[in-house]
């Protein structure tokens, strides 16, 4: 069986490390690459038996590559702190790499939990994100600030096995990390020459509740699913836009 190399990228996640390490207990080498967390993470994830590295962040992109770098094998599983590979996930996995994967890329359905309801529906459900296992030598990470996408060679391919998510346990935590990912989303838009416009406020939030309460069928996860849209629409994407106009603002007045 070929070697694996697991890494996970983190800060402030002392409360998710310990498990994702857990679930990736079968590779080779977990590798933790910590953003100079201001709780236990790093500590944590030693314990756990990672090897952890302090990185200073600049973006999600850049996060990913310097992980990619400080991995030893040629084939990567990549994991969020607030993700768990699953056991059928795990033997799709081990099933590859016993059998030499070549050039594929591998996705994985991510099973998501908001507060307390596995969401189905609303965009949510499957949510093939990013490759769970592919070989470093033929793919990279766009240097985005966030969201950020993967370039790479090789047929993509997709296990069946979930990948479990754990990424908002209360209203609390969506808004932290909204006030995170929407100054980071914000900061692009403007650096890549987004324009405000007032309708921007209106349109750009309504689109999105539409898309993910209707078309997405949101409403079949029940109020969870109602509320999911809301936040998104109303308060992620409408923030991501005050941001943008915030920072245009501020270049006018000099």
């Amino acid at each position: 069986m070929r070697k694996v190399s697991a890494y996970i990228i983190a800060c402030n996640e002392e409360k998710h490390i310990k498990a994702a390490i857990e679930s990736l207990k079968f590779a080779d080498e977990i590798i933790v690459v910590d953003a100079f967390s201001e709780d236990f993470t790093a500590e944590i994830a030693k314990e756990a038996g990672a090897k952890v590295i302090r990185h200073k962040f600049e973006s999600f992109g850049k996060q990913r590559n310097f992980a990619l770098e400080q991995c030893s094998y040629e084939w990567i599983i990549c994991l969020d702190a607030d993700e768990r590979i699953t056991p059928e996930l795990k033997a799709e996995i081990e099933f590859q790499l016993q059998n030499s994967p070549r050039g594929d890329v591998f996705l994985a359905p991510r099973k998501s939990k908001f507060i307390n309801k596995w969401i189905l529906h609303s965009g949510w459900r499957p949510d093939y994100r990013h490759p769970v296992l592919f070989n470093k030598t033929k793919a990279k990470y766009k240097e985005s600030l966030v969201h950020e996408d993967i370039d790479y060679k090789g047929k993509k391919k997709y296990f069946k096995g979930d990948i479990l998510h754990y990424p908002y346990a209360s209203i609390k935590q969506f808004v932290k990390k909204s006030d995170l990912y929407t100054d980071l989303r914000a900061k692009e838009m403007f650096e890549k020459g987004k324009k405000f416009r007032a309708w921007n406020l209106f349109i750009n939030p309504s689109v999105m509740f539409v898309k993910m309460y209707f078309i997405k069928r949101g409403f079949l996860d029940g109020l969870e699913g109602l509320i999911l849209a809301l936040l998104y629409s109303f308060f992620y994407t409408m923030m991501k836009y005050i941001k943008l106009w915030e920072k245009s603002s501020a270049e006018k007045r000099g």
